[in-house]
């Protein structure tokens, strides 16, 4: 008997992770090749005209949007996001392109007023019973698969360009393939931003891209100040992300997190979220401090083994940093700060001294000197700053100072390119309003490198040895040999755990930050002077299923109001914002007898404590999941959470995993527990085996005795 015939014995006819893959195979085979592209375009909304859509809108500062007050007063008396959201959609455009159950909104943000620069901001508000994709991946993946499923999302999006949206349309879709994506969606479909927040109030951030992801305009530090404004503003609870942000071929969570201790997010509050390949919170902050803390006398005699370049680059930053560089962790921090604070290329200035010199100038070299600080200072006082002023502007603010007009002009038309204390003064033609515009460049850490500025009045030119794309090379060249790629010589004795470390904080990569820490209690005791009061409601289903777990939401109800009025609000929000409550019938207050709803609730209700509600699901809750597209392909009965009938799999994986992580996975087909392709030895590119056994079927396999026929 041959390997194949004994292999037949053993399976099982038919599992079900084979029928599944079966399925799903007859499926693919069958569908026509129009069917994703018809899923696509129902994730996309068509605009108008951007002079019909211009028309009267209003024009909100970008730097400024969602800040306390502003454009509105929102949050007041600790409102929930299904409320301050809808306040501050009142403030937007309505798209009207936007056609059918899916609206949109928009706002115009003002970047800067020299040059006129505005970019939009859309809202596009999703009903989920219409959507393709009821349930979502990104809630299961970070650990919320629990969650109910809500009636609404607001996706918030910020497209690279606008005109291309007007073309071809807003995409807010969600990549919910099987397969992971190298990229976000917000990356090929060209987002600057695209974050989504279901109507609880939990949310993701789907993608974010500054300047080295093709924004023109606006970095990746503004972009991030917009979206978590806009979540603190509106009362977001929860917002998810999956760090994979990378600059120049390094992954920013690893190098970041060597440098600061923490992940780029986090300076946004964003922590540690879920473990991903059994990677848990004390390992993955162990991680990080035994890289932060390999001694730099001691890693300095091994990097030999790649030659004397490494050596001279750590020693390099050693002798440039004003203070002591002992460790890994200070090297590559001093390295990020400095990288801010110098030219972009290989640049040579003069110094402005040398302008006395010129046979047009009839001032003395200390009135031509104060003129030339009043300039540098009208551009430091530019916010934000090291940004492009016009000439206009320049010469406005330094007439504060100056008041010979003629020198200014004779400063103004001289300076380019030259340096001034430790700055140097670009100059440049903006091509696109033809005004001519100047800008700071701060040299002072690199000016030492140089042996300063000449001190005599000559036209002597200064060339800056380093460069930030210099130290982008230097740090490149470190992170590939130290951390993404280590030599044996790294890998053995003392450094044996650098590749195991660096490993770990690769493979962390859900964050989570939860905004409602940041918020103060409010007190609304519901005594003199309050209007309204806040009650923390639930529900309690009676005979439903086990899956209608509600999480609280906030309830606002006036200060006189009934325990009647109370079950009745409780209905109508519960009703509206989760799909499996649609039919909720509210029919009394846990530890309030019956007979009660003509009852004040502040006599039976202590303010603070939690509200349960008791109720049943009516029995037509079956037809109206019918009627509202319930029952999808295939006769499978939509999921009340987001985890749905996918959150019941079982996941065993050598690691540690005990649930879906997000990473590629595969089914045994023998005892159907799910394992991570990556720890049974399986590389991303490869494809999954038609016949998977995790590890322990395959050692059971493995200890079967041999028949011998």
């Amino acid at each position: 008997m041959g390997w194949n015939h004994f292999w037949l014995l053993l399976r099982p006819p038919l599992t079900l992770c084979a029928i599944k893959r079966a399925a799903r195979a007859s499926l693919l085979a069958l569908r026509p090749p129009g069917n994703m592209a018809a899923k696509a375009m129902a994730m996309a909304i068509s605009l108008g005209g951007s002079r019909r859509r211009k028309r009267g809108e209003m024009l909100f500062r970008f730097e400024s949007f969602c800040q306390p007050g502003y454009p509105a007063p929102l949050a007041a008396g600790g409102a929930a996001f299904r409320d301050n959201v809808r306040a501050l959609l009142a403030l937007a455009h309505l798209e009207a392109g936007a056609q059918g159950e899916t609206r949109c909104w928009s706002f115009q943000l003002e970047l800067h007023r020299h040059p006129p620069t505005v970019v939009r901001l859309f809202v596009v508000e999703e009903e989920v019973a219409a959507s393709p994709h009821r349930q979502c991946h990104l809630c299961r993946h970070v650990g919320w698969g629990r969650h109910l499923i809500c009636s609404k999302r607001f996706h918030f999006v910020l497209p690279k360009r606008e005109s291309s949206v007007e073309t071809d349309g807003l995409y807010y879709g969600i990549n919910h393939g099987s397969d992971k994506a190298s990229k976000g969606t917000a990356t090929s479909r060209g987002h600057l931003l695209h974050g989504v927040v279901h109507l609880n109030g939990f949310g993701h951030l789907v993608g974010l891209h500054g300047f080295e992801g093709g924004s023109d305009f606006v970095s990746g530090h503004q972009i991030m100040d917009l979206w978590d404004r806009i979540c603190s503003a509106l009362h977001v609870r929860k917002v998810s992300l999956v760090d994979t942000a990378r600059k120049a071929h390094m992954e920013l969570r690893l190098l970041h997190g060597v440098a600061y201790g923490d992940a780029w997010f986090g300076r946004w509050g964003y922590r540690f979220g879920r473990p991903s390949y059994g990677v848990s919170l004390a390992s993955y902050q162990q991680s990080l401090h035994a890289l932060q803390s390999i001694p730099l006398c001691v890693l300095v005699p091994h990097l030999s083994c790649f030659g004397q370049e490494l050596p001279m680059v750590v020693t390099k930053y050693q002798a440039i940093s004003g203070h002591k560089v002992l460790n890994l962790g200070d090297l590559l921090r001093f390295m990020l700060e400095l990288r801010t604070r110098l030219p972009a290329t290989s640049v040579t200035a003069m110094d402005y001294r040398g302008i006395m010199s010129e046979a047009s100038c009839r001032w003395s070299a200390k009135r031509v000197d104060m003129a030339a600080r009043a300039v540098v200072d009208a551009l430091r006082r530019s916010e934000p700053p090291a940004r492009w002023v016009t000439r206009q502007e320049v010469r406005d603010a330094a007439r504060a100072y100056i008041g010979d007009t003629g020198l200014l002009d004779f400063v103004l038309k001289s300076l380019g390119n030259h340096i001034v204390g430790n700055y140097v003064v670009r100059r440049a033609m903006n091509p696109v309003t033809k005004v001519l515009e100047y800008c700071l460049e701060d040299v002072s850490s690199v000016l030492p490198a140089v042996g300063g500025v000449p001190a005599h009045g000559g036209k002597m030119r200064v060339r800056f040895q380093l460069t930030r794309a210099q130290l982008m090379r230097d740090l490149t060249h470190l992170y590939r040999h130290l951390l993404k790629e280590p030599s044996p010589a790294l890998t053995t004795g003392a450094f044996a755990a650098i590749p195991v470390a660096a490993r770990m904080v690769l493979d962390t990569k859900h964050f989570v930050k939860d905004y409602h820490e940041a918020f103060a209690p409010i007190n609304n005791g519901g005594g003199v002077g309050h209007v309204h009061i806040n009650l923390c409601c639930t529900l309690l289903v009676r005979d439903g299923n086990p899956e209608l777990v509600a999480p609280y939401e906030t309830v606002t109800v006036p200060a006189h109001a009934t325990v009647g009025e109370l079950k009745w609000e409780v209905q109508r929000v519960f009703r509206e914002m989760y799909l499996c409550m649609r039919s909720f019938m509210a029919e009394s207050v846990v530890g309030v007898g019956v007979g009660h709803d003509a009852s004040p609730v502040l006599g039976l209700v202590d303010v603070g404590s939690a509200v349960v509600i008791e109720g049943r699901v009516g029995d037509h809750q079956q037809q109206q999941q019918l009627a509202d597209g319930g029952v999808r392909a295939g006769n499978e009965v939509a999921a009340v959470s987001e985890g749905g009938v996918d959150g019941e799999r079982v996941v065993d994986c050598v690691c540690g995993a005990d649930d879906d992580d997000g990473e590629r996975m595969a089914c045994c087909d023998i005892c159907e527990a799910w394992q991570h392709t990556r720890c049974a030895g399986i590389k991303d590119t490869e494809d999954v085996p038609h016949v998977f056994l995790c590890s322990r079927c395959d050692n059971d396999v493995l200890s079967l005795p041999t028949l011998n026929c």
